[in-house]
């Protein structure tokens, strides 16, 4: 029978210890960015890393077969294709060869989406990336799970039936320890934490939701789109297929729709990155046809091996951001809890996921885009975050317009006035964020 996870946490700064005691089962420890979930996995499963924290983690008692699930989706796939991902896993364990084939077919069926299984993982969607990792990572039969805010990229359908899928996987006491920077998760648990500066707290109640308590009047964004398709290379069926729709008057988009079904690729069309197979989009304000910066779903890949300091640079070397604004730009950032001192010469690498984000749509923010494309900008985030994220478009807004991708419900239906359905290719207009002076 697999043992108790315990640890005990060394809160030093507070001259507090704290023993932290979880029977097999699901449970959820919630905190903000910053809280100290990464460094507590990291501690957990004796994985290297060097930054400094707020507490320490001592005297460690968890099971030898353990897998941890990281932030970031791409961090976990090591094949080239993604029947070698799947099958790593199996041989790791040594399944005898005779049985790998139908090992593999059992594990493939828990991804009925992907059709072609030569593809490269990195061509699916970051909640695709998701789901895989979840079946390769199960795959091993672990007595213990560690997610880092690795359920993120789900639409709420999605996590539903993965919750349920990792609940069967743990009917024969297994632990998963879930963290996560969205409070909305607890619900799923069968005990709920709450990790901050000083305690990892047992709640027995819910946090509070969010009221941003947001309106506007209607923008000058419009965008049509035309018999529209799009398929990538070697895949026989389209990702976009024959799509059409128009609208108008919008200051926030917002694209809606599963896991897969083509946000992101949309959003790649609109800015030009990828070229459709056939149709248009015309995408405009006030009649004219705008520049655009987009923020990716992952935003390292932004930065490659260069700095945010490298980057103020080459923004400015492509008159994209006015050397007057830097100072301005930096001010914002430090007003947001960012230390521009020690993350302007960090590796992309070593900023944390939050950070990264908003400090990004910070300096995209004082450059002279007229439409700022963010994917996924809140995963991550905290609560308080949110907040501050939310009064922050509301500062850029009279001079921006935005187009959002999230799988965050309660922060989208706040703040998009125009929603693109792409599950059923329909427009909504969110009566809930708009003023009456239109």
């Amino acid at each position: 029978m697999t043992k108790m996870v315990s640890f005990q946490l060394d809160f030093h700064k507070f001259s507090k210890t704290k023993r932290i005691e979880l029977s097999p089962g699901l449970h959820i420890v919630y905190g903000e960015s910053g809280s100290g979930k990464s460094h507590l996995i990291r501690s957990l499963g004796k994985v290297n890393h060097s930054k400094k924290s707020h507490f320490k983690v001592i005297d460690i008692n968890i099971p030898k077969s353990f897998q941890i699930i990281f932030q970031n989706p791409e961090n976990q796939i090591l094949s080239h294709t993604l029947s070698l991902e799947l099958a790593f896993g199996l041989e790791s364990n040594s399944i005898d060869t005779f049985f790998l084939q139908e090992n593999l077919k059992k594990l493939q069926s828990n991804l009925p989406f992907i059709k072609n299984w030569d593809r490269h993982p990195s061509s699916l969607s970051g909640g695709e990336m998701e789901m895989l990792n979840l079946v390769s990572i199960f795959s091993t039969n672990p007595e213990l799970v560690m997610i880092d805010d690795g359920l993120s990229f789900l639409n709420l359908q999605a996590k539903l039936k993965w919750v349920e899928w990792m609940r069967k996987k743990i009917s024969n006491n297994k632990t998963i320890i879930w963290f996560t920077s969205d409070p909305s998760d607890m619900i799923f648990g069968d005990s709920k934490w709450k990790l901050t500066l000083s305690d990892l707290k047992y709640e027995k109640n819910l946090p509070e939701i969010i009221n941003y308590k947001y309106s506007r009047s209607n923008g000058d964004l419009s965008i049509k789109v035309e018999n529209l398709s799009f398929k990538y290379n070697n895949e026989d069926l389209p990702i976009i297929n024959n799509w059409n729709c128009s609208i108008d008057h919008a200051r926030i988009i917002g694209l809606t729709g599963k896991n897969g079904v083509g946000k992101t690729t949309l959003s790649h069309l609109i800015t030009g990155l990828y070229k459709p197979a056939s149709g248009l989009i015309s995408l405009l304000i006030n009649g004219k046809k705008p520049s655009i910066a987009i923020l990716d779903q992952f935003p390292e890949k932004m930065l490659g091996h260069n700095s945010l300091s490298s980057f103020f640079s080459l923004l400015i070397k492509n008159k994209r951001l006015n050397p007057s604004l830097v100072n301005k730009c930096i001010n914002q950032l430090k007003s947001n809890q960012i230390n521009w001192e020690i993350i302007k010469d960090e590796s992309s690498l070593d900023i944390p996921w939050s950070t990264l984000r908003m400090s990004f749509i910070i300096i995209l923010s004082h450059c002279n885009y007229d439409l700022l494309i963010l994917d996924e900008p809140t995963f991550g985030f905290g609560q308080d975050q949110k907040v501050i994220l939310s009064k922050f478009f509301h500062e850029i807004l009279a001079q921006k317009h935005l187009i959002l991708i999230s799988h965050d419900l309660p922060f989208f239906m706040a703040h998009c006035d125009k929603i693109y359905d792409l599950d059923n290719q329909s427009i909504i207009n969110n009566q809930y964020v708009l003023t009456n002076d239109n």
